[in-house]
């Protein structure tokens, strides 16, 4: 892991490289044991014994337990929107199932690589707080697909879409979620339906014509 100890709500922030290097190996290890042995294994003394600092030091920079698990979670959930917005970026070009499968890609990817942020996810450790930095991402992603729908399949930007591509999102991401609770790398038949259930879904809100503009396209700010 990189330093990034400015924005994790510590206690206080470390003013040394040898104090920024132990909160460092305190996340990391944190982050193991998440990986290896769930939320429920995971204790203050667990953390420090493998981080190979005193657990008073880890009181220095953390309330406790929950704290820790704030911090690793807030990590993997800010380099996932960093990410996500990058291929947001880069896909403003893009037909709107290209978004679609990239954006599920990234989220797979995601869960797969970082099993120790999946397990504080299925154990439901998020603070109001990182509740609402998911959220925000949720929304992030929701606005571009409704930018690409408007602009590219001739709908009208109504409230109503905005709605659509919001629970689109969110659906998808309780299907991801399912699909990783007790396969490390996603059960392959639930994945395949996920993505399956947010085409079709997606494709049914671009025919209805409900949705359907006579303008060419529309510029979403």
């Amino acid at each position: 892991m990189t330093q990034r100890t400015a924005s994790l709500g510590l206690r206080k922030a470390p003013q040394q490289a040898r104090s920024r290097a132990r909160v460092e190996a305190i996340l990391a290890a944190a982050d193991r044991l998440l990986a290896t042995e769930g939320v429920e294994a995971v204790t203050t003394r667990r953390i420090a014994a493998d981080a190979e600092v005193p657990v008073g030091t880890l009181y220095q920079f953390f309330d406790d337990k929950d704290a820790v698990l704030a911090a690793v979670a807030r990590h993997h959930m800010e380099r996932h929107s960093a990410a996500m917005r990058a291929i947001l970026h880069d896909a403003r070009g893009a037909r709107w199932f290209d978004l679609v499968n990239l954006v599920f890609d990234r989220y797979v990817e995601l869960y797969r690589q970082h099993p120790g942020y999946l397990a504080i996810r299925a154990g439901r450790y998020l603070s109001r707080e990182l509740l609402q930095l998911d959220e925000d991402n949720n929304a992030m992603v929701a606005h571009q697909l409704r930018r690409i729908l408007v602009a590219q399949e001739r709908l009208v930007d109504s409230e109503e879409l905005a709605v659509a591509c919001r629970a689109g999102v969110c659906a998808s991401e309780a299907l991801l979620q399912l699909a990783f609770r007790n396969a490390p790398d996603g059960d392959p038949v639930i994945l395949t339906e996920a993505r399956r259930i947010q085409r079709l879904y997606l494709a049914d809100i671009v025919a209805d014509p409900r949705h359907r503009s006579p303008a060419a396209s529309i510029d979403v700010q």
